[in-house]
């Protein structure tokens, strides 16, 4: 019952709110305006993940009596202050942007915090034949892992709606995971499924509402204040997926097939931007210029070049997310991970094959129209 009053708390409250904050910010003038890499008409609102967090902060205030005793609370109350630290530097950064330098130094400072508090990879489950790690590579494996996701969140919230689906794809599935591993009444809250289920349902239920504000033609954005706070937490129920996924007390089955991937299932629900954002680097490195160098080659820019709608584009990277899940779910439970990740390889040259074919066949398409229009109109 709690998980439900979460979404319903957390969506209901986006719902309600976001009309008088788009007023609010108009008022204010507190606007995005298109231009350069940002590819939206006119102007629209930013900042919309303070309303994300906000609805986030107060479902998950209300699930904590669910989950609390003498052990979480301190635990649970620093969780949610660290979130906000990051929210405020979010916005901080949306209202007068920081260097790439400075945001990197803020991120790390939040990472570390959140590893201390044991959010952190501590084990590849036999990967490559590792186990448990040293403490000092733990910690270094996870900033970086935390790193690459909340960036590359950041990176692809290009368009209308793409961001809030392709978190989904995230949370959706991980909640029904911790769901059923139910409550393992472990002394620290961040071991215990329910607290990240929890954590799932509450983003679910407001990134759901935010969607209805934020599909074409959009009326918010959720900003770096949004993209960087929902890349943490993206980040956290990853990590916490594949701690429980390796543990061998959770490798028993899950409708009846053991999950054998650890570490790659988890990842694969991620797996498109990841793809994107390395096919990007990649390709820049090639024309010899700095991998962090801002363009417009990620996989909505050449869908929108192509002519497709923000919603088509969406639609389409959404089709893809999917498809890779569904993939990766499935795989899970017939390789480890020592044949998954280059399964996961393989698929990245299949995504990029196919991002090529799509692009020059609605490129081929459009000249052909455009023919066709310079022929009537002759």
């Amino acid at each position: 019952m709690i998980y439900i009053y979460c979404f319903l708390i957390s969506a209901l409250l986006v719902l309600f709110i976001m009309p008088f904050y788009i007023k609010i910010m108009l008022r204010y003038k507190v606007l995005d305006k298109s231009g350069g890499r940002k590819i939206h008409k006119g102007v629209k609102v930013n900042i919309g993940g303070l309303v994300i967090f906000l609805a986030f902060a107060v479902s998950y205030i209300v699930a904590l009596p669910y989950l609390a005793n003498d052990n979480y609370s301190d635990s649970a109350i620093t969780f949610l202050l660290i979130l906000l630290c990051i929210i405020v530097f979010g916005v901080r950064d949306d209202m007068n942007s920081l260097t790439a330098k400075n945001k990197l130094v803020l991120e790390i400072i939040a990472i570390i915090f959140i590893c201390r508090m044991g959010i952190r990879i501590d084990n590849l489950y036999g990967f490559l034949g590792i186990y448990e790690l040293p403490l000092w590579v733990s910690y270094s494996i996870t900033i970086f892992f935390f790193v690459v996701i909340l960036n590359t969140y950041n990176l692809i919230d290009g368009i209308d709606g793409q961001a809030a689906t392709q978190a989904l794809i995230v949370f959706t599935p991980l909640f029904l995971y911790f769901f059923l591993l139910g409550d393992n009444q472990s002394t620290n809250i961040f071991h215990n499924p329910n607290f990240w289920a929890i954590i799932s349902i509450c983003m679910i239920g407001a990134l759901l509402s935010f969607l209805y504000y934020n599909w074409e033609p959009s009326r918010v954005f959720m900003g770096d204040t949004g993209s960087i706070y929902i890349g943490t937490v993206i980040a956290c129920v990853m990590i916490s997926a594949i701690n429980f996924n390796g543990q061998s007390i959770n490798n028993t089955n899950l409708f009846g097939f053991e999950v054998k991937s650890k570490i790659g299932v988890v990842v694969s629900l991620f797996y498109i931007p990841l793809a994107d954002t390395l096919r990007v680097f990649i390709a820049r490195i090639l024309k010899k210029k700095s991998p962090f160098t801002p363009d417009k080659s990620h996989i909505h820019h050449f869908l929108l070049r192509t002519g497709a709608s923000h919603k088509v584009s969406t639609l389409t990277t959404l089709t893809f997310s999917i498809i890779t899940s569904t993939i990766g779910l499935s795989l899970s439970v017939v390789f480890t991970d020592n044949v998954f990740v280059p399964l996961l390889i393989f698929m990245f040259l299949l995504y990029v094959l196919s991002v090529s074919y799509i692009a020059k066949r609605r490129l081929k398409l459009m000249k052909k129209k455009r023919i066709c229009q310079t022929n009537l109109t002759q």
